[in-house]
């Protein structure tokens, strides 16, 4: 096999804290559970250099069937070409994530655009969802994550609560799980000694009270 030198085709640049997605296909790039677990994988190296060939290793697929998904992350610009290198005659790239984190633009919510962007969120919600349920039952299966005598992970935190909050204190909560999310800010997996990555899935939101609705009574 023969390998040539790197070829720089854009610098290394380090992640952004944070990107605003303001666009409705940008959005559907994300509706994709492959495309959220190459993002989840690059991003527990951000600072290093990704082949498709090491992505694909990573997630225990083969290549071929993430070209695509690497395409429309590219596109979207989630990720970014950091190098390329000849291969045996095949030229390889090397990828960078791009950004840490993502928000919505709040004028995707409004105007013509709000029942697309509504559907687009939809499916980026059930991904997300699904991906985290995946990896909770894989993990079950594997024993990483075990239920102790009253029934509760060994290592994690499974629980679903419904409560009644003022303005102020939702206002409250959501500042200060953001503040301990910020805490325990993802980083390389290896940064400390017998460290290994945690999924951490937080939903906040309101929820209609029935006793409010009309009855068919």
């Amino acid at each position: 096999m023969r390998i040539k030198p790197l070829t720089p085709v854009e610098p290394g640049l380090a992640p952004l804290p944070e990107r605003v997605i303001s666009d409705v296909e940008t959005l559907k790039a994300l509706s994709d559970p492959v495309r959220l677990r190459i993002l989840e994988t690059m991003i527990q190296a951000a600072e290093e250099d990704w082949t498709v060939k090491r992505i694909a290793t990573a997630l225990g697929v083969g290549p071929t069937k993430l070209y695509h998904h690497i395409g429309i992350l590219e596109e979207r610009e989630f990720i970014r070409a950091a190098g390329q290198r000849v291969v045996s005659g095949i030229i390889e790239t090397r990828y960078r994530i791009a950004q840490l984190s993502v928000r919505l633009d709040r004028s995707l919510l409004a105007g013509g655009a709000a029942d697309e962007t509504a559907a687009a969120f939809d499916d980026v919600l059930r991904s997300l969802f699904d991906t985290a349920r995946e990896d909770v039952g894989r993990a079950l299966r594997s024993g990483a994550l075990t239920l102790d005598a009253a029934g509760e992970p060994s290592r994690g935190i499974l629980r679903q609560d419904l409560t009644t909050l003022t303005p102020e204190r939702a206002a409250e909560l959501r500042m200060r799980l953001t503040a301990v999310l910020d805490e325990f800010e993802v980083g390389p997996a290896d940064s400390e000694p017998g460290a290994t990555p945690f999924g951490v899935l937080i939903a906040l939101y309101p929820v209609a009270d029935t006793r409010l609705e009309p009855t068919d009574d």
